[in-house]
Protein backbone atom coordinates (compact mmCIF):
# COMPACT_ATOMS: atom_id res chain seq x y z
CA UNK A 1 0.00 0.00 0.00
CA UNK A 2 1.26 3.69 -0.98
CA UNK A 3 1.78 5.83 1.74
CA UNK A 4 -1.02 8.37 0.73
CA UNK A 5 -3.40 4.69 1.09
CA UNK A 6 -2.46 4.41 4.14
CA UNK A 7 -2.94 8.00 5.16
CA UNK A 8 -6.04 7.82 3.71
CA UNK A 9 -7.25 4.60 5.19
CA UNK A 10 -6.39 6.31 8.59
CA UNK A 11 -8.42 8.94 8.39
CA UNK A 12 -11.68 7.41 6.98
CA UNK A 13 -11.51 4.26 9.33
CA UNK A 14 -11.09 6.81 11.95
CA UNK A 15 -14.02 8.75 10.27
CA UNK A 16 -16.45 6.09 10.21
CA UNK A 17 -15.88 4.43 13.28
CA UNK A 18 -18.83 6.04 14.70
CA UNK A 19 -21.19 5.06 12.12
CA UNK A 20 -23.46 2.43 13.50
CA UNK A 21 -21.30 2.74 16.72
CA UNK A 22 -22.73 -0.77 18.03
CA UNK A 23 -22.54 -2.33 15.06
CA UNK A 24 -19.19 -1.41 14.62
CA UNK A 25 -17.81 -3.38 17.90
CA UNK A 26 -18.52 -6.78 16.51
CA UNK A 27 -16.03 -9.15 15.78
CA UNK A 28 -15.59 -9.94 12.70
CA UNK A 29 -14.49 -13.62 12.07
CA UNK A 30 -11.76 -14.67 10.63
CA UNK A 31 -10.64 -14.88 7.38
CA UNK A 32 -10.80 -18.68 5.81
CA UNK A 33 -10.20 -19.00 1.99
CA UNK A 34 -13.43 -20.87 0.27
CA UNK A 35 -12.48 -23.56 -1.36
CA UNK A 36 -11.37 -23.00 -4.98
CA UNK A 37 -14.87 -23.07 -6.67
CA UNK A 38 -16.68 -21.07 -4.41
CA UNK A 39 -16.91 -17.16 -5.21
CA UNK A 40 -16.39 -14.69 -2.24
CA UNK A 41 -18.51 -11.80 -2.14
CA UNK A 42 -18.70 -9.20 0.04
CA UNK A 43 -20.96 -6.36 0.66
CA UNK A 44 -22.12 -4.01 3.71
CA UNK A 45 -24.81 -4.52 6.02
CA UNK A 46 -27.21 -2.14 4.14
CA UNK A 47 -30.21 -2.27 6.73
CA UNK A 48 -32.91 -4.12 7.67
CA UNK A 49 -33.69 -7.52 5.29
CA UNK A 50 -30.92 -6.79 3.21
CA UNK A 51 -28.85 -10.24 4.13
CA UNK A 52 -32.15 -12.39 3.83
CA UNK A 53 -32.88 -10.26 0.14
CA UNK A 54 -29.19 -11.10 -0.81
CA UNK A 55 -29.09 -14.13 0.34
CA UNK A 56 -32.45 -15.09 -1.95
CA UNK A 57 -30.86 -13.84 -5.00
CA UNK A 58 -27.31 -15.75 -4.37
CA UNK A 59 -29.26 -18.88 -3.72
CA UNK A 60 -31.32 -18.61 -6.89
CA UNK A 61 -27.72 -17.59 -8.82
CA UNK A 62 -26.32 -21.26 -7.53
CA UNK A 63 -29.24 -22.91 -8.34
CA UNK A 64 -29.24 -21.55 -12.02
CA UNK A 65 -25.08 -21.79 -11.96
CA UNK A 66 -23.93 -24.62 -10.07
CA UNK A 67 -21.40 -22.13 -8.66
CA UNK A 68 -21.26 -21.85 -4.68
CA UNK A 69 -20.72 -18.95 -3.21
CA UNK A 70 -20.24 -17.46 0.08
CA UNK A 71 -20.87 -14.04 1.21
CA UNK A 72 -19.58 -11.98 3.96
CA UNK A 73 -21.11 -8.78 5.49
CA UNK A 74 -19.37 -6.26 6.82
CA UNK A 75 -19.80 -3.57 9.05
CA UNK A 76 -19.53 0.17 7.21
CA UNK A 77 -17.87 1.30 9.85
CA UNK A 78 -14.77 -1.13 9.48
CA UNK A 79 -15.39 -1.84 5.85
CA UNK A 80 -12.91 0.45 4.60
CA UNK A 81 -10.22 -0.69 6.52
CA UNK A 82 -11.27 -4.50 5.82
CA UNK A 83 -11.22 -3.71 2.48
CA UNK A 84 -7.81 -2.03 1.78
CA UNK A 85 -6.16 -4.22 3.91
CA UNK A 86 -7.78 -6.90 1.28
CA UNK A 87 -6.97 -5.59 -1.99
CA UNK A 88 -3.99 -3.30 -1.60
CA UNK A 89 -1.29 -4.93 1.35
CA UNK A 90 1.60 -6.98 -0.39
CA UNK A 91 0.33 -10.32 1.12
CA UNK A 92 -3.33 -9.37 0.58
CA UNK A 93 -6.31 -11.89 1.25
CA UNK A 94 -7.19 -11.58 -2.51
CA UNK A 95 -3.20 -13.02 -3.17
CA UNK A 96 -4.34 -15.59 -0.77
CA UNK A 97 -7.56 -16.32 -1.45
CA UNK A 98 -9.43 -15.52 0.73
CA UNK A 99 -10.72 -12.33 -0.51
CA UNK A 100 -13.51 -10.63 -2.25
CA UNK A 101 -14.45 -11.99 -6.09
CA UNK A 102 -17.56 -9.47 -5.96
CA UNK A 103 -17.12 -6.47 -3.98
CA UNK A 104 -19.72 -3.60 -2.70
CA UNK A 105 -17.80 -0.23 -2.93
CA UNK A 106 -19.37 3.33 -1.04
CA UNK A 107 -19.52 5.36 -4.40
CA UNK A 108 -17.08 7.65 -3.03
CA UNK A 109 -14.66 5.01 -2.84
CA UNK A 110 -14.35 3.21 -6.16
CA UNK A 111 -11.66 5.98 -7.65
CA UNK A 112 -9.15 5.81 -4.87
CA UNK A 113 -8.85 1.71 -5.03
CA UNK A 114 -9.16 2.26 -8.89
CA UNK A 115 -6.24 4.38 -8.42
CA UNK A 116 -4.28 1.95 -6.77
CA UNK A 117 -4.62 -0.63 -9.42
CA UNK A 118 -7.00 -3.30 -6.74
CA UNK A 119 -9.72 -2.88 -8.75
CA UNK A 120 -10.38 -4.60 -12.22
CA UNK A 121 -11.50 -2.17 -15.22
CA UNK A 122 -15.15 -3.55 -16.62
CA UNK A 123 -15.55 -2.47 -20.11
CA UNK A 124 -15.31 -5.69 -21.43
CA UNK A 125 -18.86 -6.31 -19.61
CA UNK A 126 -20.60 -2.44 -20.61
CA UNK A 127 -22.84 -4.53 -23.46
CA UNK A 128 -23.75 -7.49 -21.22
CA UNK A 129 -24.60 -5.19 -18.26
CA UNK A 130 -26.61 -2.45 -20.06
CA UNK A 131 -24.76 0.15 -19.04
CA UNK A 132 -26.67 2.76 -20.44
CA UNK A 133 -29.48 2.05 -18.23
CA UNK A 134 -27.42 3.14 -15.20
CA UNK A 135 -28.22 7.18 -13.97
CA UNK A 136 -25.45 9.24 -15.69
CA UNK A 137 -24.67 10.67 -11.97
CA UNK A 138 -24.76 7.28 -10.03
CA UNK A 139 -22.11 6.36 -12.93
CA UNK A 140 -20.12 8.74 -12.68
CA UNK A 141 -17.97 7.62 -9.85
CA UNK A 142 -17.14 4.72 -12.01
CA UNK A 143 -14.58 6.14 -14.30
CA UNK A 144 -11.42 8.33 -13.01
CA UNK A 145 -10.70 11.90 -14.53
CA UNK A 146 -8.87 11.74 -17.63
CA UNK A 147 -9.42 7.94 -18.05
CA UNK A 148 -12.06 6.92 -20.06
CA UNK A 149 -11.82 2.87 -18.50
CA UNK A 150 -15.15 1.93 -16.13
CA UNK A 151 -14.27 0.17 -13.04
CA UNK A 152 -17.42 -0.12 -10.98
CA UNK A 153 -21.37 -0.34 -12.02
CA UNK A 154 -23.76 1.37 -10.03
CA UNK A 155 -26.15 -0.97 -7.70
CA UNK A 156 -28.34 1.61 -5.89
CA UNK A 157 -28.56 5.04 -4.93
CA UNK A 158 -27.98 7.05 -1.60
CA UNK A 159 -30.38 10.03 -2.36
CA UNK A 160 -31.19 12.63 0.55
CA UNK A 161 -34.41 14.49 0.93
CA UNK A 162 -36.69 16.16 3.89
CA UNK A 163 -39.01 13.77 5.59
CA UNK A 164 -42.01 15.24 7.39
CA UNK A 165 -44.25 14.37 9.67
CA UNK A 166 -47.18 13.77 8.05
CA UNK A 167 -50.23 14.75 11.13
CA UNK A 168 -47.95 17.85 11.78
CA UNK A 169 -47.17 18.94 8.43
CA UNK A 170 -50.97 18.72 7.24
CA UNK A 171 -51.70 20.93 10.40
CA UNK A 172 -49.54 23.73 9.34
CA UNK A 173 -51.63 23.62 5.71
CA UNK A 174 -48.86 24.82 3.98
CA UNK A 175 -48.96 25.36 0.24
CA UNK A 176 -45.33 24.06 -2.17
CA UNK A 177 -45.31 27.74 -3.14
CA UNK A 178 -45.33 29.09 1.02
CA UNK A 179 -41.39 26.59 1.46
CA UNK A 180 -39.67 26.54 -1.82
CA UNK A 181 -36.51 28.25 -0.71
CA UNK A 182 -34.52 28.10 2.25
CA UNK A 183 -35.95 31.51 3.76
CA UNK A 184 -38.79 29.83 3.65
CA UNK A 185 -37.92 26.67 5.14
CA UNK A 186 -35.97 28.25 7.91
CA UNK A 187 -39.32 30.81 8.03
CA UNK A 188 -41.74 27.70 8.30
CA UNK A 189 -39.15 26.29 11.16
CA UNK A 190 -39.40 29.44 13.17
CA UNK A 191 -42.68 29.63 13.08
CA UNK A 192 -43.86 26.39 13.99
CA UNK A 193 -41.08 26.82 17.20
CA UNK A 194 -42.54 29.72 18.35
CA UNK A 195 -46.39 28.76 18.16
CA UNK A 196 -45.29 25.45 19.67
CA UNK A 197 -43.60 27.47 22.22
CA UNK A 198 -46.81 29.42 23.20
CA UNK A 199 -49.16 26.32 22.94
CA UNK A 200 -50.27 24.22 26.30
CA UNK A 201 -50.65 20.76 24.39
CA UNK A 202 -47.04 20.03 24.40
CA UNK A 203 -46.21 20.92 21.49
CA UNK A 204 -43.13 22.38 22.72
CA UNK A 205 -41.63 19.13 22.85
CA UNK A 206 -41.63 18.69 19.42
CA UNK A 207 -38.12 20.08 17.87
CA UNK A 208 -38.48 21.51 14.52
CA UNK A 209 -35.57 20.42 12.76
CA UNK A 210 -31.96 19.36 13.73
CA UNK A 211 -28.58 19.26 11.58
CA UNK A 212 -26.12 16.86 13.71
CA UNK A 213 -22.85 18.62 15.48
CA UNK A 214 -21.48 15.91 17.76
CA UNK A 215 -19.97 12.82 16.88
CA UNK A 216 -21.41 12.34 13.50
CA UNK A 217 -20.16 11.44 10.08
CA UNK A 218 -22.64 12.88 7.66
CA UNK A 219 -21.76 16.61 7.95
CA UNK A 220 -20.49 16.99 4.14
CA UNK A 221 -24.06 14.95 3.01
CA UNK A 222 -26.14 17.84 5.23
CA UNK A 223 -23.78 20.55 4.22
CA UNK A 224 -23.68 19.36 0.69
CA UNK A 225 -27.25 21.19 -0.77
CA UNK A 226 -27.21 24.07 1.05
CA UNK A 227 -23.45 24.76 -0.69
CA UNK A 228 -24.23 23.60 -4.01
CA UNK A 229 -27.85 25.42 -3.78
CA UNK A 230 -25.99 28.71 -3.59
CA UNK A 231 -23.46 28.10 -6.33
CA UNK A 232 -20.36 26.85 -4.60
CA UNK A 233 -18.96 23.49 -3.67
CA UNK A 234 -16.25 21.51 -1.64
CA UNK A 235 -13.41 21.60 -3.94
CA UNK A 236 -12.85 22.93 -7.60
CA UNK A 237 -10.97 22.34 -10.74
CA UNK A 238 -8.28 24.38 -12.13
CA UNK A 239 -5.65 24.76 -14.65
CA UNK A 240 -3.74 23.71 -11.84
CA UNK A 241 -5.30 21.18 -10.69
CA UNK A 242 -8.19 21.21 -7.85
CA UNK A 243 -8.59 23.33 -5.21
CA UNK A 244 -10.28 24.24 -1.76
CA UNK A 245 -13.60 25.87 -2.87
CA UNK A 246 -14.59 25.99 1.36
CA UNK A 247 -13.59 30.08 0.99
CA UNK A 248 -15.30 30.43 -2.30
CA UNK A 249 -18.22 33.51 -2.11
CA UNK A 250 -21.11 31.13 -3.09
CA UNK A 251 -19.90 28.56 -0.63
CA UNK A 252 -19.63 30.61 2.11
CA UNK A 253 -23.50 31.95 1.07
CA UNK A 254 -24.52 28.82 1.41
CA UNK A 255 -22.99 28.03 4.54
CA UNK A 256 -24.25 31.01 6.33
CA UNK A 257 -27.93 29.54 5.60
CA UNK A 258 -26.57 25.63 6.62
CA UNK A 259 -25.13 27.75 9.81
CA UNK A 260 -28.13 30.10 10.48
CA UNK A 261 -30.18 26.51 11.33
CA UNK A 262 -26.98 24.50 12.56
CA UNK A 263 -26.32 26.76 15.49
CA UNK A 264 -30.18 27.76 16.06
CA UNK A 265 -31.63 26.13 19.77
CA UNK A 266 -34.60 27.40 18.70
CA UNK A 267 -35.34 25.65 15.25
CA UNK A 268 -32.56 23.18 15.87
CA UNK A 269 -32.85 22.86 19.72
CA UNK A 270 -30.83 19.30 19.58
CA UNK A 271 -28.75 19.50 16.94
CA UNK A 272 -25.33 20.39 18.40
CA UNK A 273 -25.63 17.92 21.35
CA UNK A 274 -26.62 14.29 18.84
CA UNK A 275 -25.75 12.68 15.74
CA UNK A 276 -27.78 11.82 12.98
CA UNK A 277 -28.99 8.40 14.26
CA UNK A 278 -30.16 10.17 17.31
CA UNK A 279 -31.98 12.91 15.15
CA UNK A 280 -33.87 9.90 13.11
CA UNK A 281 -34.65 8.10 16.45
CA UNK A 282 -36.46 11.30 17.93
CA UNK A 283 -37.95 11.84 14.17
CA UNK A 284 -39.50 8.38 14.27
CA UNK A 285 -40.77 8.77 17.99
CA UNK A 286 -42.71 11.99 17.24
CA UNK A 287 -40.34 14.30 18.59
CA UNK A 288 -39.28 15.91 15.41
CA UNK A 289 -41.26 17.77 12.67
CA UNK A 290 -38.87 17.14 9.60
CA UNK A 291 -35.70 14.87 9.20
CA UNK A 292 -33.12 15.12 6.22
CA UNK A 293 -32.59 11.36 5.50
CA UNK A 294 -32.01 8.35 3.69
CA UNK A 295 -35.55 6.59 1.51
CA UNK A 296 -34.77 3.48 4.22
CA UNK A 297 -37.17 4.88 6.37
CA UNK A 298 -40.12 4.36 4.15
CA UNK A 299 -38.83 0.51 3.90
CA UNK A 300 -38.57 -0.05 6.96
CA UNK A 301 -42.08 1.81 8.03
CA UNK A 302 -43.34 -1.65 6.48
CA UNK A 303 -41.54 -3.78 8.52
CA UNK A 304 -43.19 -5.14 11.97
CA UNK A 305 -41.31 -3.89 15.35
CA UNK A 306 -40.61 -7.47 15.91
CA UNK A 307 -37.96 -7.96 12.84
CA UNK A 308 -36.38 -4.66 13.69
CA UNK A 309 -38.89 -2.43 11.53
CA UNK A 310 -40.88 0.74 11.94
CA UNK A 311 -44.50 -0.35 12.16
CA UNK A 312 -45.85 0.07 15.24
CA UNK A 313 -43.70 2.93 15.54
CA UNK A 314 -45.32 6.67 15.82
CA UNK A 315 -43.76 7.88 12.93
CA UNK A 316 -46.05 4.99 11.04
CA UNK A 317 -48.90 5.92 13.04
CA UNK A 318 -48.51 9.88 11.60
CA UNK A 319 -47.18 8.89 8.69
CA UNK A 320 -44.14 10.43 6.04
CA UNK A 321 -44.68 13.11 3.43
CA UNK A 322 -41.69 14.53 1.71
CA UNK A 323 -41.14 17.90 1.59
CA UNK A 324 -39.88 19.75 -1.66
CA UNK A 325 -36.47 20.08 -2.51
CA UNK A 326 -35.62 23.83 -1.51
CA UNK A 327 -34.02 26.21 -3.89
CA UNK A 328 -30.89 28.02 -3.03
CA UNK A 329 -29.64 31.37 -5.14
CA UNK A 330 -28.45 28.85 -7.61
CA UNK A 331 -31.47 26.38 -7.92
CA UNK A 332 -32.35 23.00 -6.54
CA UNK A 333 -29.19 20.53 -6.00
CA UNK A 334 -29.58 17.74 -3.99
CA UNK A 335 -27.20 15.34 -2.11
CA UNK A 336 -26.90 11.84 -4.49
CA UNK A 337 -24.88 8.92 -3.26
CA UNK A 338 -25.13 4.95 -3.07
CA UNK A 339 -22.63 1.96 -3.57
CA UNK A 340 -21.51 0.09 -6.72
CA UNK A 341 -20.09 -3.26 -7.23
CA UNK A 342 -16.57 -4.20 -8.46
CA UNK A 343 -14.48 -6.95 -9.24
CA UNK A 344 -11.30 -6.98 -7.12
CA UNK A 345 -7.58 -7.68 -9.55
CA UNK A 346 -6.86 -11.37 -7.95
CA UNK A 347 -10.99 -12.40 -8.63
CA UNK A 348 -11.96 -16.03 -9.39
CA UNK A 349 -12.44 -16.88 -13.26
CA UNK A 350 -16.52 -17.18 -12.28
CA UNK A 351 -16.72 -13.98 -10.47
CA UNK A 352 -18.06 -12.00 -14.08
CA UNK A 353 -21.10 -14.24 -14.10
CA UNK A 354 -21.88 -13.17 -10.17
CA UNK A 355 -21.38 -9.65 -11.00
CA UNK A 356 -23.66 -9.51 -14.01
CA UNK A 357 -26.24 -11.53 -12.32
CA UNK A 358 -26.68 -9.50 -9.03
CA UNK A 359 -26.94 -6.06 -11.72
CA UNK A 360 -29.80 -7.73 -13.38
CA UNK A 361 -32.42 -5.85 -13.38
CA UNK A 362 -35.13 -8.38 -12.04
CA UNK A 363 -32.50 -8.84 -9.21
CA UNK A 364 -31.60 -5.18 -8.70
CA UNK A 365 -35.28 -4.25 -8.17
CA UNK A 366 -35.76 -7.10 -5.60
CA UNK A 367 -32.67 -6.26 -3.85
CA UNK A 368 -33.53 -2.59 -3.69
CA UNK A 369 -37.03 -2.97 -2.52
CA UNK A 370 -36.53 -5.14 0.24
CA UNK A 371 -33.74 -2.63 1.89
CA UNK A 372 -35.45 0.53 0.53
CA UNK A 373 -32.84 2.42 -0.86
CA UNK A 374 -33.31 3.60 -4.48
CA UNK A 375 -32.16 1.51 -7.29
CA UNK A 376 -29.63 2.85 -10.21
CA UNK A 377 -31.32 1.41 -12.86
CA UNK A 378 -33.24 4.24 -14.66
CA UNK A 379 -35.72 2.05 -16.20
CA UNK A 380 -36.90 0.62 -12.66
CA UNK A 381 -36.99 4.09 -10.86
CA UNK A 382 -39.39 4.80 -13.73
CA UNK A 383 -41.89 2.07 -12.33
CA UNK A 384 -41.07 3.19 -8.76
CA UNK A 385 -42.16 6.61 -9.56
CA UNK A 386 -45.92 5.59 -9.69
CA UNK A 387 -45.72 5.31 -5.96
CA UNK A 388 -46.54 8.26 -4.35
CA UNK A 389 -44.36 7.71 -1.48
CA UNK A 390 -41.15 7.92 -3.83
CA UNK A 391 -42.11 9.68 -6.74
CA UNK A 392 -40.85 13.29 -4.59
CA UNK A 393 -37.46 11.80 -3.46
CA UNK A 394 -37.18 10.17 -7.72
CA UNK A 395 -37.58 13.85 -8.68
CA UNK A 396 -34.72 14.91 -6.06
CA UNK A 397 -32.39 12.24 -7.55
CA UNK A 398 -32.40 13.42 -11.69
CA UNK A 399 -31.58 17.23 -9.80
CA UNK A 400 -29.32 15.74 -8.15
CA UNK A 401 -25.65 16.07 -7.61
CA UNK A 402 -22.52 13.66 -6.08
CA UNK A 403 -18.99 13.83 -4.80
CA UNK A 404 -16.43 14.33 -7.01
CA UNK A 405 -15.07 11.15 -8.33
CA UNK A 406 -11.10 11.84 -7.46
CA UNK A 407 -8.86 9.46 -5.66
CA UNK A 408 -8.33 11.96 -2.59
CA UNK A 409 -12.08 12.27 -2.08
CA UNK A 410 -11.83 9.93 0.39
CA UNK A 411 -9.08 11.78 2.55
CA UNK A 412 -11.15 15.24 2.05
CA UNK A 413 -14.54 13.61 3.05
CA UNK A 414 -12.84 12.62 6.41
CA UNK A 415 -11.42 15.91 6.88
CA UNK A 416 -14.80 17.27 6.41
CA UNK A 417 -16.62 15.44 8.79
CA UNK A 418 -13.97 15.89 11.23
CA UNK A 419 -15.24 19.61 10.10
CA UNK A 420 -18.99 19.29 10.58
CA UNK A 421 -17.66 18.15 14.09
CA UNK A 422 -15.60 21.01 15.07
CA UNK A 423 -18.10 23.40 14.10
CA UNK A 424 -20.61 21.92 17.01
CA UNK A 425 -17.83 21.91 18.98
CA UNK A 426 -17.68 25.44 19.04
CA UNK A 427 -21.04 26.41 18.71
CA UNK A 428 -21.90 24.43 21.87
CA UNK A 429 -19.21 25.20 23.45
CA UNK A 430 -18.42 28.87 22.82
CA UNK A 431 -17.83 31.83 25.53
CA UNK A 432 -19.41 34.61 23.45
CA UNK A 433 -20.60 35.59 19.68
CA UNK A 434 -17.71 37.32 19.02
CA UNK A 435 -15.42 34.49 20.06
CA UNK A 436 -17.12 32.24 18.49
CA UNK A 437 -17.31 33.87 14.71
CA UNK A 438 -13.63 34.55 15.41
CA UNK A 439 -12.91 30.37 16.02
CA UNK A 440 -15.10 29.30 13.37
CA UNK A 441 -13.09 31.56 10.96
CA UNK A 442 -9.58 30.17 11.79
CA UNK A 443 -11.04 26.86 11.88
CA UNK A 444 -12.56 27.53 7.98
CA UNK A 445 -9.04 28.68 7.57
CA UNK A 446 -7.28 25.68 9.09
CA UNK A 447 -10.02 22.59 6.69
CA UNK A 448 -9.17 25.13 4.08
CA UNK A 449 -5.00 24.39 4.28
CA UNK A 450 -5.97 20.78 4.97
CA UNK A 451 -8.22 20.13 1.88
CA UNK A 452 -5.52 22.13 -0.36
CA UNK A 453 -2.79 19.66 1.29
CA UNK A 454 -4.40 17.06 0.29
CA UNK A 455 -5.15 17.75 -3.09
CA UNK A 456 -1.17 18.85 -3.25
CA UNK A 457 -2.46 22.27 -4.45
CA UNK A 458 0.03 25.40 -3.82
CA UNK A 459 -2.16 27.95 -2.21
CA UNK A 460 -1.77 31.61 -2.73
CA UNK A 461 -4.45 33.26 -0.43
CA UNK A 462 -3.48 35.36 2.14
CA UNK A 463 -4.80 34.80 5.20
CA UNK A 464 -4.97 38.34 6.93
CA UNK A 465 -6.92 39.60 3.59
CA UNK A 466 -9.62 36.95 3.43
CA UNK A 467 -10.66 36.77 7.46
CA UNK A 468 -13.55 39.67 6.89
CA UNK A 469 -14.41 37.79 3.93
CA UNK A 470 -14.94 35.19 5.57
CA UNK A 471 -16.63 36.69 8.50
CA UNK A 472 -18.83 39.04 6.43
CA UNK A 473 -20.14 36.11 4.64
CA UNK A 474 -20.49 33.51 6.59
CA UNK A 475 -22.29 35.44 9.41
CA UNK A 476 -23.99 37.76 7.27
CA UNK A 477 -27.99 38.24 7.54
CA UNK A 478 -30.29 35.55 6.27
CA UNK A 479 -33.50 35.99 4.89
CA UNK A 480 -36.78 34.33 7.08
CA UNK A 481 -40.11 34.22 5.05
CA UNK A 482 -42.78 33.52 7.25
CA UNK A 483 -45.63 32.13 5.43
CA UNK A 484 -48.24 34.16 5.49
CA UNK A 485 -50.79 30.96 7.04
CA UNK A 486 -48.47 30.46 10.09
CA UNK A 487 -49.34 33.08 12.24
CA UNK A 488 -46.53 33.95 15.32
CA UNK A 489 -48.07 35.04 18.96
CA UNK A 490 -47.58 38.52 19.38
CA UNK A 491 -45.40 38.08 22.66
CA UNK A 492 -43.33 36.28 20.58
CA UNK A 493 -42.81 39.02 17.85
CA UNK A 494 -42.39 41.76 19.78
CA UNK A 495 -40.40 40.09 22.57
CA UNK A 496 -43.58 40.28 25.27
CA UNK A 497 -46.72 41.00 24.67
CA UNK A 498 -46.24 43.66 28.26
CA UNK A 499 -43.40 45.18 26.27
CA UNK A 500 -45.79 45.66 23.25
CA UNK A 501 -48.40 47.75 25.83
CA UNK A 502 -45.79 49.59 27.32
CA UNK A 503 -44.54 50.52 24.14
CA UNK A 504 -48.61 51.66 23.18
CA UNK A 505 -48.73 53.64 26.30
CA UNK A 506 -45.68 55.63 25.79
CA UNK A 507 -47.05 56.46 22.52
CA UNK A 508 -50.49 57.37 24.00
CA UNK A 509 -48.76 59.44 26.68
CA UNK A 510 -46.89 61.04 24.09
CA UNK A 511 -49.47 62.38 22.12
CA UNK A 512 -51.48 63.94 24.50
CA UNK A 513 -48.47 65.65 25.87
CA UNK A 514 -47.95 66.57 22.25
CA UNK A 515 -51.53 68.48 22.21
CA UNK A 516 -51.31 70.09 25.65
CA UNK A 517 -48.34 71.63 24.27
CA UNK A 518 -49.65 72.77 21.06
CA UNK A 519 -52.37 74.55 23.16
CA UNK A 520 -49.98 75.92 24.88
CA UNK A 521 -48.46 77.06 22.45
CA UNK A 522 -51.66 78.79 20.53
CA UNK A 523 -52.47 80.38 23.96
CA UNK A 524 -49.42 82.04 23.71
Amino acid sequence: MTRFAKNVSTVLTLALVCLFPVHSLASQPALVAPPDDTLSLWVMDNGIGSQRALGRIVKRFQRETKIPVSIRFLNWGEAFAEISKALNSADSAAANGNGPDVLQLGSTWVPFFASSGAIEPLDAYLEQVGATRFFKESFKAARLPRDSLVYSFPWFVDVRALYANEKMWKKLALKKVEVDSYSEFIGVLRAFAKNAAGSSDGAAKVAPFALPGKGDWTGPQHMAPFIWSFGGDFITKTSAGYRSALLDSTTLKGLAYYLRIFADREISPYGLDENSVQETERFIGGGQLVLYGTSEIIRQMEIASKDGGLKDSPIAEDGITIVEPLAGHSGIVSFVGGSHLVLPKAHRPAAERLLCYLLRADNMDAYTRQVGFLPADESIVNIWDKDARYSRIIGTMKTGKSFPNIPEWVAIEGILIEFSNALGDLFREGSSREAVEDQTVELFWDVHQKINKSLGYADTLDKSGIVSHIKGLLFASVEEVTPESMTVPVEDEGGSIWVFILVVAIAAVAAIAGMALSVLIRKK
